[in-house]
């Protein structure tokens, strides 16, 4: 691991991490300060054992764990890795990307063969915070699972995270008087910013556990008087459509597009607008939108440079992770297809193989893959739709042969998740293909409208 002379910058964030010590953290929990001594002490028992560049995994959920665990590494500890989830399956697709013996959390027993439990303790280390790891030095392997394989890793920097904490707090005053709570979990990369890494620096206090129900999410947000909320479409959308009291300063939406009719109800129950973000693990937050007053383009944060070339985004951002292909001035084409909207951009769907429906990534190919292998199918289309509901895109399909579309959708219910089911199947005679013989887009999406057999 590199370490760094003390620059302006690495002092400046390392300032932003120690300023108002005393500060709560957690909601009726530690205070920062005592949330640094557990890290403190976790370095330290993580390098008394094993090597200080030797990956170790988060397997917790807990807020107080994810931080602990954080903030060792950013103070000299090893590097970490974050699965999507804390099942073994999680785990062991994980540990194949980035080999790891370690891991610090609470469950043992999701744990693969050879990997040792580290636990947190609430035994701290006395001695001062110091961020020892070069700001561009990658630290942070989050593995992401889709819905449908091809899973990927994906590496984050210091400044990719601090810097984009840094930004939302600035944006929006976040501080101590600040009460947060947050309905996605701290393994993902939205979740992580604005549930561990944004109160860390801001100095406000968030709730420890994750709130998943609605009834359970209203509650813990008038329990603790929230002045933020953190959530996901799938939770605006049933927040929308209940009575809850509390009254929060900010919302946040991400994962996927919000309905617009959630974004109306919800702003008039909660009595404010939800801000939606726009972005990946692999590139960070990229733009925002407020629909409430009735904007419908992506704005890009500041320090984020976009430009659209032959249709498709490209990005020059601070948060892009440090793997990513960029061009000769910098630049990180995304697989979304936009259109220029005023000073910002319309998303209109993706360019690649891959949807998101419902936060979820689904390989597109592969759905067709398991259409083509049910009995009876000649051949398949699989695309999707962009959309602005719950679930996001929305997966269709196209099939000939002699198979009815409900024994299709039978099969797949066996073999894929659901958020990778297409939403509607349409049975037709033969593929519609160009002249050139290529695929007809627009004759596909008359027929799926309009002809066929469903």
């Amino acid at each position: 691991m590199t370490r760094p002379g003390r620059d302006a910058e690495s002092g400046a964030f390392e300032a932003l991490l120690l300023a108002r010590p005393a500060a709560r953290f957690l909601l009726g929990g530690p205070s920062r300060r005592d949330v640094v001594a557990r890290a403190l002490g976790l370095r330290d028992a993580l390098l008394r054992d094993g090597a200080t560049d030797e990956p170790v995994c988060v397997t917790s959920d807990d807020r107080l764990t994810v931080a602990a665990a954080l903030l060792a590494s950013l103070a000299g500890g090893p590097p970490l890795v974050i699965p999507h989830d804390g099942t073994r399956e999680a785990l062991r697709a994980a540990r194949e990307a980035v080999p790891f013996g370690r891991t610090v959390g609470d469950d043992a027993s999701v744990l693969p063969a050879g990997v040792r439990l580290v636990r947190l303790t609430t035994r701290g280390a006395r001695g001062r915070f110091r961020l020892l790891r070069a700001l561009d030095e990658p630290f942070l392997h989050l593995h992401t699972g889709g819905s449908t394989g091809r899973p990927r890793t994906w590496t984050k920097t210091p400044r990719n995270l601090l810097a984009e904490a840094c930004y939302h707090v600035g944006r929006h005053g976040l501080g101590p008087a600040d009460r947060i709570v947050a309905t996605v979990s701290p393994r993902h990369i939205y979740g992580l910013l604005f549930s561990v890494v944004v109160p860390l620096v801001a100095g406000a206090a968030v709730l420890r556990e994750t709130p998943f129900f609605p009834a359970a999410i209203g509650t813990a947000l008038a329990r603790v008087r929230a002045t933020v909320l953190v959530t996901v479409p799938a939770h605006v959308h049933a927040l929308a459509r209940t009575t809850w009291s509390a009254r929060p300063r900010l919302a946040f939406s991400s994962t996927g597009p919000l309905e617009e009719a959630d974004v109306l109800r919800f702003a008039a129950r909660a009595g404010v607008g939800i801000e939606e973000i726009y972005g990946s693990t692999e590139t960070g937050g990229i733009a925002v939108r407020f629909r409430a007053d009735g904007r419908d383009a992506w704005q890009a944060l500041a320090g984020v440079s976009w430009a659209v070339v032959r249709g498709r985004l490209r990005v020059l951002s601070p948060y892009l992770s440090p793997e990513l292909p960029r061009d000769g001035r910098g630049f990180f084409a995304t697989a979304d297809r936009v259109v220029r909207g005023g000073a910002g951009f319309v998303l209109v769907g993706r360019a690649d193989g891959i949807a998101k429906v419902g936060g979820r990534r689904v390989d597109l190919a592969e759905v067709e893959e398991r259409i083509r292998a049910v009995p009876g199918v000649r051949d398949a289309w699989v695309w999707s739709r962009g959309g602005c509901g719950v679930r996001g895109d929305e997966i269709v399909a196209l099939v000939t042969g002699t198979v009815e579309p409900r024994a299709i959708r039978s099969a797949l219910r066996g073999s894929l998740p659901q958020a990778a089911w297409p939403r509607r199947v349409r049975r037709v005679a033969r593929l519609p293909v160009t002249s050139a013989g290529k695929r007809d887009r627009a004759a596909a999406e008359m027929l799926l409208d309009g002809g066929g057999q469903e």
